[in-house]
């Protein structure tokens, strides 16, 4: 207990950031495994890391701040929200707004979807490196956030986390429905006379910044795991969108508990344990569901799911 206690005392604000994380991020993957774009949870948070090495590669023509000052944004213990926070924040969010634009725009084109969101995470991964090492003070911050060490998380990043979180999950516990016919049926959505577009930038939006809050706190490696691996475990057993959620958001916690478990134990990178403890997790949660029992299960979810509306 008395160990425990010492690893709350110093850990606690990442380990906060990442329980916050592992329930919102697999809703943000639920969708996007409903809309067929799941590689984007692997390329989103490489591109958020891509505009953090970016800033840093930028930074002696845009500011006038010393190595310690603007290295500190999110590996130091502090209080609150500062400056060189936002300026990570922002060069990271317009990275991750680019590459949704450009996405959105290539899907309108014939060809692979899939081809392109590749080529788009091999261009973010070989810009961060680079970029990284044409700053003279951001490559270490960098690749330590590319490696996963994901512990030092001061307490107002941690509580921006949590934020971010929370809205994610009440946005999507309010607006799943609507949501999920958007992303399943567009010409269907119109047609009972939903916002589509309105719909579709809000969860874009949504997406990017709980992308962004997370890259920069617990690093693009676990996210890649919380993005992706929840969903995939927790799809094969799920009769409704509503339960697909339910435990996703489930697997995505337990996922990130062992991970944590394993990286204190046995004095791993937590990044990467809970990469790891994600894929174990997730693995167990599809082996302990069968989908012969769900009828139609990649199609899925149930019509009376989907808000009805009158077409007069």
């Amino acid at each position: 207990m008395k160990e425990l206690l010492e690893l709350l005392s110093l850990f606690g604000p990442a380990l906060l950031a990442l329980a916050a994380l592992s329930l919102a991020a697999p809703v943000i993957g639920v969708f996007q495994h409903v809309r067929g774009a799941a590689f984007q949870g692997l390329v989103l948070p490489q591109l958020a890391a891509f505009g953090v090495a970016l800033g840093y590669a930028v930074s002696p023509w845009l500011v006038d701040s010393s190595a310690s000052e603007l290295g500190a944004a999110h590996r130091g213990h502090t209080h609150a929200v500062g400056a060189s926070d936002v300026y990570h924040l922002s060069w990271a969010g317009a990275a991750v707004l680019v590459g949704l634009a450009v996405t959105t725009a290539l899907a309108r084109r014939p060809g692979s979807e899939s081809a392109r969101l590749a080529a788009l995470f091999a261009v973010a991964s070989g810009g961060a490196v680079v970029c990284a090492q044409l700053s003279p003070f951001g490559g270490i911050h960098v690749t330590s956030l590319l490696s996963g060490e994901a512990l030092a998380v001061g307490t107002g990043d941690a509580a921006l986390v949590v934020i971010v979180a929370l809205v994610t999950l009440a946005a999507a516990t309010w607006a799943w429905r609507d949501v999920t016919s958007v992303l399943q049926d567009p010409d269907f959505a119109r047609a009972i006379r939903l916002p589509v577009r309105r719909i579709d930038a809000a969860l874009g939006l949504t997406s990017a910044t709980l992308v962004v809050v997370g890259t920069l706190s617990i690093g693009p490696l676990p996210l890649f795991a919380l993005l992706v691996l929840p969903p995939l475990g927790a799809r094969g057993g799920a009769p409704s969108m509503a339960s697909f959620l339910r435990r996703s958001a489930l697997v995505g916690f337990l996922g990130a508990l062992t991970g944590a478990t394993l990286s204190f134990g046995a004095d791993l990178p937590l990044g990467a344990s809970v990469t790891l403890g994600s894929a174990c997790v997730s693995l167990v949660a599809a082996l302990l569901t069968s989908r012969k029992n769900v009828p139609h299960a990649d199609r899925c979810f149930q019509q009376s799911e989907v808000p009805e509306q009158s077409l007069t």
